[in-house]
């Protein structure tokens, strides 16, 4: 017997349905994929924004650190960044290499060893900044500096808040140089000093020149004794010259110390050589030198002042004198000379003593110079005051062991 098997009818209304399912299901699969890709372009677009906004960022970064940089290039003062728990150096501008003499890139150890132990003293206290003054050396040159200490700081998290502060082992160093200042504060000290000194020594030549005097009038009063042996006009010899020795260095102090404008007037120079000659004969005659004046001036005058003028030839004789030998010789010689700007009163103090030597030569008429350190170095600078005062120069020569020449110009009226 056969079986027949009948195909299942679907029925026109079921595939209706199933196809208004499906094409449901398309179009919300469609409507997800439509939002999903939106959402793909939102995020893709904010992906963008928020990139362009970081390249930003970094530019403005980078930007500012190459600013950062320029200013600390720049800055005057010394900048240096220090981590002390490893010894690193890890910024050194370039004002702080030149004050450190460190080579680039810096090294631990080419930090001056003063700074080294102000770090370790620092690590080891709790301070926050620290000043100090150091010394160091710098291609031969002693700096004076000063610098601060200052400790970083980082922001952490702590207990969920932000910028809380935390040490770091990072030391900032704030470099200036004061070795100007220093020198100026050591130049006005000095200075200070020297006024006091200068004062001081104006007010003891004050005291000591009229007692001075007395004692010139009275060893002018025992040279002229007739009743004196030959050893008593010796110690009165010595005695002058010591006391007109004093009187140049008591003059020296008041003229330059205490200057003060000398009365001017015709003067007849031969008179006046002779008299200052005669006045610095007991210092030669003392030394065992022998002291010639040759002049053909005749009534040539100028405009001077004749204790002046004696000054002049007093400080030149003592320094003469004092490099001089036993025998040796000082000659004045005065005549007039014509030149370009007419005629000229011209006075030579030569000697034979020991010269001058060359690299001394441009220094001797200023203040305080002396090769001796016997002396206050006061002479030759008198000399050349008083002579630019009677509107006169003078000029030096010298040759190392045959003798130094000075050589004065006046104008003659």
């Amino acid at each position: 017997m056969q079986v027949t098997r009948q195909t299942p009818q679907i029925e026109e209304s079921q595939l209706a349905d199933a196809f208004t399912a499906f094409i449901g299901a398309a179009n919300r699969l469609e409507d997800s994929h439509r939002q999903l890709h939106e959402e793909v372009a939102e995020l893709r677009r904010q992906l963008e924004e928020r990139n362009r906004a970081l390249a930003s960022s970094v530019a403005e970064t980078e930007r500012m650190r190459a600013m950062l940089r320029q200013i600390l290039d720049a800055s005057p003062c010394g900048v240096a960044v220090l981590e002390t728990e490893n010894e690193e150096v890890i910024l050194l501008n370039p004002e702080a290499r030149r004050l450190f003499n460190a080579a680039e890139p810096a090294e631990w150890g080419s930090l001056p060893g003063c700074v080294q132990a102000a770090v370790k003293n620092i690590c080891r206290e709790p301070w926050e900044h620290y000043e100090q003054e150091v010394t160091v050396d710098n291609d031969g040159r002693r700096l004076c500096l000063s610098i601060r200490y200052s400790r970083m700081t980082s922001p952490v998290r702590d207990s969920g808040r932000r910028n809380s502060k935390a040490e770091s082992s990072c030391l900032v160093l704030i470099i200036g140089d004061v070795t100007a200042q220093k020198d100026m504060e050591r130049q006005r000290e000095n200075s200070r000093n020297v006024v006091a000194l200068a004062e001081m020594a104006t007010v003891l030549a004050h005291e000591i020149r009229n007692p001075l005097g007395s004692l010139e009038l009275l060893t002018g009063c025992l040279a002229g004794d007739p009743g004196l042996g030959d050893d008593s006009k010796r110690c009165v010899q010595h005695l002058r010259a010591g006391v007109r020795s004093l009187s140049a260095t008591v003059n020296n102090v008041l003229c330059f110390h205490n200057p003060a404008a000398q009365e001017m007037g015709p003067l007849e120079l031969g008179s006046a050589l002779r008299g200052a000659v005669e006045f610095i004969l007991p210092l030669a005659q003392q030394k065992g030198v022998q002291l010639r004046l040759r002049e053909t001036l005749q009534d040539a005058q100028i405009a001077g002042n004749f204790s002046g003028l004696r000054q002049i030839l007093l400080n030149l004789a003592c320094n003469a004198l004092r490099h001089t030998p036993l025998g040796g010789q000082i000659d004045i010689s005065a005549g007039i000379e014509v030149g370009e700007i007419g005629r000229s009163a011209v006075i030579e103090f030569a000697d034979t003593g020991c010269g001058i030597e060359p690299k001394n030569l441009p220094h001797i008429f200023e203040m305080g110079f002396t090769t001796t350190g016997q002396t206050p170095g006061l002479g030759l600078a008198v000399c050349q005051r008083i002579v630019e005062q009677h509107r006169g120069t003078i000029k030096v020569q010298s040759r190392l062991g045959r003798g130094t020449t000075f050589r004065m110009e006046f104008p003659v009226l």
